[in-house]
């Protein structure tokens, strides 16, 4: 059987092994970084079940892999019809501001960090407020609802004693 140079054709002795690599998870100051958004807009698209998939930390606390935060990206861009190279150019324009920020966010310093992404803003705002929307008759129809259980009671007994 032949070695694996001879058949990769290389000179040097030995084989190199790509294990995949696990995709490191971004706390949720690094997701927004890595967005182009503030924090509290992250905090609002969780609690609102919308943006990028979660996972859970180690620590319990929210977290975001690569992967999820680049599919919500392009479902984005798609969703306002922006081609795939206008966004890597876009994306590309900040990639520096945004490492910077992450170095910082890491350290522990807030400031320095680049200023949300005018697209983000109003991409996310638009969600935002469609779940919002959905939420609010949600609690209105829940509140509704306990309000009639808890009004009838007296009234039908007034009326059957």
């Amino acid at each position: 059987m032949p070695s694996p140079t001879q058949i990769s054709g290389d000179k040097t002795p030995g084989q190199v092994f790509h294990l995949p690599v696990r995709s490191k998870t971004l706390s949720m100051a690094e997701a927004a970084v890595h967005l182009g958004l503030p924090e509290r807009r992250m905090k609002l698209l969780a609690l609102l079940g919308t943006g990028p998939a979660r996972t859970q930390a180690p620590d319990g606390k929210i977290a975001y892999r690569r992967e999820d935060l680049e599919l919500y990206l392009t479902a984005l861009h798609e969703k306002a019809d922006i081609s795939g190279t206008e966004m890597m150019r876009r994306r590309a324009q900040a990639a520096a501001s945004r490492q910077r920020a992450l170095e910082l966010g890491q350290i522990g310093s807030k400031t320095g960090f680049p200023d949300p992404d005018p697209f983000m803003m109003l991409a996310t705002g638009a969600d935002a407020r469609q779940h919002a929307c959905f939420f609010v008759i949600k609690v209105m129809a829940l509140f509704g609802l306990i309000m009639l259980c808890i009004s009838s009671t007296p009234l039908l007994r007034a009326h059957f004693n």
